[in-house]
This record gives C-alpha cells, sequence and structure tokens, in this order.
C-alpha cells in the first residue's frame, strides 16, 4: 500500500457519499467490520459513533483503524489505513445530521444516545479498479 496522501484525482472518489466499511481491532485483538457512513477531508476520515458502542471502545484501546469505499461495485474500490488522532463529543449531533444529510437526505432522526466524532489520519492507502472515472 503507497504511503499518503491519496492523489488527488482520488479524492472526488472519496468525498462522495458511498457504501463504506470500517475495521477495528476489538480488546481480544481480533478485527471487526461493520457498515458505516464517513466523511473525507484533506486526508482525514470523519467517522460517527456511539460513545456506548463497541466501535468506539475499540479505537479507544487501539486506534488504528481501515476504511473500504465502494464504487458501483466491489471491484471499484479504495481501501485507507490509518490512526484515530481525534474524538470528541457531538452533543447536538452536528457531525451525525452532517452525514445523514449526505447519506439519506435528511437529518439523523434518532436521538436517544451519545454520539462521539472519530477523525482518523490516513497512513496508507490502496485502490482497485479505477476509482478516478
Amino acid at each position: 500500500m503507497p504511503p499518503a496522501p491519496v492523489p488527488s484525482e482520488i479524492e472526488p472518489f472519496l468525498k462522495k457519499p458511498r457504501a463504506a466499511v470500517v475495521a477495528t481491532i476489538t480488546l481480544g485483538g481480533s478485527p471487526v467490520t461493520t457498515a458505516t457512513w464517513y466523511e473525507w477531508s484533506d486526508g482525514h476520515l470523519l467517522l460517527s459513533m456511539d460513545a456506548d458502542g463497541r466501535r468506539i471502545r475499540n479505537v479507544r484501546n487501539d486506534p488504528r483503524v481501515a476504511l473500504t469505499v465502494f464504487g458501483n461495485d466491489m471491484y471499484t474500490h479504495v481501501s485507507l489505513l490509518g490512526k484515530v488522532v481525534e474524538i470528541r463529543d457531538d452533543p447536538g449531533f452536528v457531525d451525525v445530521d452532517r452525514l445523514s444529510m449526505a447519506y439519506e437526505g435528511k437529518p439523523y432522526e434518532e436521538r436517544d444516545w451519545h454520539a462521539v466524532t472519530v477523525i482518523a489520519a490516513v497512513e496508507r492507502w490502496h485502490s482497485y479498479g479505477d476509482p478516478a472515472l
């Protein structure tokens, strides 16, 4: 996998709201994947997590994350490896709502959970197919 930064011709692919899967490492050391929404900005990933959930426990214990972003099929994708560099509360659901607007076209409806925002700096990347198209 080449080191960051991700080439500029791939950035438009990553800036679109696309199906993605994030991988974290469990407290026992096993990888686990979860479908997720994400946002790409300046070499960083923004992810929203439940403060009481498994994913946030995983990244607090081990900051390594991987994200695979799919194109129209699994044969066109970009995979990103990085480390969490920031975890912050999102009490007003600002980040959650921005992600929901991008993916669903409306604010996130469920409001009875403690949202946190996770920022990961991308260190390595790989593409398959031609995500620049």
